[in-house]
């Protein structure tokens, strides 16, 4: 049995040609009927829930894909390889039931790993400085000891 859109399609795929034709006629419909496929568009997103969500889905993914490539120089390949190298889990940390935040250095824009939102932020309070995370885990540590040694005292005390 003969099928017209089989045919169209396979010859779509084959025919360079033919897919430029086809594709010149396109844009030359939509230029002409613009204003009505943008009526249509409007109505469909204001009436139809299913076809709002889908469409609010595919913009956040498509800024999502743009930021990543603009300020990170990454692609959503990228993130994703990012995320499985990590095993979905932060660096730092390895909580895992957290969203990802990519991070990189300000100095040389170099894209380091993916980052829970706090821990990316404790890097950037820190102005990213080894010296200054490494300060502020030698005063935590000092401050717990200091917090068991007295709590060891007063245990005695009693």
């Amino acid at each position: 049995m003969f099928s017209h859109r089989a045919w169209h399609k396979k010859r779509f795929a084959e025919n360079a040609e033919y897919r430029e034709k086809v594709r010149a006629a396109q844009r030359r419909y939509r230029e002409k009927h613009k204003e009505k496929i943008r009526e249509r568009r409007r109505l469909k997103l204001q009436r139809d829930p299913d076809f709002r969500e889908r469409e609010r889905a595919r913009d956040r993914e498509w800024k999502r894909q743009k930021r990543y490539k603009q300020v990170y120089g990454i692609s959503l390949a990228d993130y994703d390889a990012m995320l499985q190298r990590q095993d979905g889990a932060c660096a730092i940390c390895k909580k895992s039931n957290e969203a990802l935040c990519v991070d990189h250095c300000h100095g040389c824009n170099e894209v380091r790993g993916l980052l829970c939102a706090k821990c990316n932020s404790a890097l950037g309070f820190c102005n990213d400085s080894p010296e200054h995370l490494l300060a502020a885990a030698a005063y935590l540590l000092a401050a717990r000891k200091a917090q068991a040694s007295s709590t060891t005292s007063v245990a005695l005390v009693e």
